[in-house]
């Protein structure tokens, strides 16, 4: 998902959020990439962190990628900058991971967004506490997610009923649906997370079942590598409620 190309089709399936995971190179660009090696999908090897920009921007981004038999190499799908991005999808709003765990990493997503004038419209999140601290002391204007710590704080608290006590500056949590045999789907944490108003987004949600279950306990949102059917589930369930609750008066 982390090109111009599969963004592009996220758009066009109606994708209500483009997300993102964001990882810097070794002079400082900050590129659109999932895994910090170069391994799994291009044609290139090693670490991100050991190259230029210079270098990257020549990898073929679909050179080991098939999708249903189908292979992306030769198609010219290529490693895109996050300034890029956001120039190519102005009006999209984005919830973007900073994947390093460096302040270089979090100071530089600070100063692209602003760059880009795109703070309004970006939910930054990132796994690493120290990094995320980073980023709001630079950019305290944008939105943030909770960092692996807050949502493992946040949780714990949650389930004894003491979620009011923990304290952070996030407005949503990006969580999977279990984690170290937790039920992070559990109501006890959505109605939590909810009276602090605090949005709760899933990932990645593929399946019809499992995305019907969580737009049904209350979800804000799902993260999942097919939008198109994920639009047609809540299609569906926008549907269903609105046949439920009649006409309006």
């Amino acid at each position: 998902p982390n090109t111009l190309f599969a963004l592009e089709r996220a758009v066009q399936m109606g994708a209500d959020v483009l997300e993102a995971d964001v990882q810097q190179t070794q002079d400082g660009i900050l590129i659109l990439r999932h895994d910090d090696t170069l391994d799994r999908t291009t044609n290139m090897t090693g670490l991100i962190a050991d190259y230029d920009w210079a270098d990257l921007e020549q990898a073929d981004a679909g050179a080991r990628t098939k999708i249903d038999r189908m292979s992306f190499a030769g198609l010219g799908i290529k490693i895109p900058r996050l300034d890029q991005a956001l120039a190519q999808f102005p009006d999209a709003r984005w919830i973007l991971e900073i994947k390093n765990d460096t302040d270089a990493a979090a100071i530089a997503m600070c100063q692209t967004l602003q760059d880009a004038d795109a703070g309004a419209r970006v939910l930054v999140g990132s796994f690493h506490d120290q990094a995320m601290r980073t980023f709001r002391g630079a950019c305290p204007n944008v939105a943030t997610s909770m960092s692996s710590g807050e949502v493992r704080n946040f949780v714990l608290a949650a389930r004894i009923g003491a979620s009011r006590l923990v304290q952070t500056k996030a407005v949503a949590m990006q969580i999977p649906v279990s984690a170290a045999g937790l039920d992070l789907s559990h109501a006890r944490v959505l109605n939590a997370a909810h009276a602090r108003g605090f949005r709760v987004q899933y990932w990645t949600i593929n399946e019809a079942l499992e995305m019907d279950q969580l737009i049904e306990a209350g979800a804000d949102g799902l993260i999942t590598d097919y939008v198109d059917a994920g639009r047609h589930r809540l299609e569906m369930h926008r549907a269903s409620d609105l046949l439920q609750r009649g006409p309006a008066p």
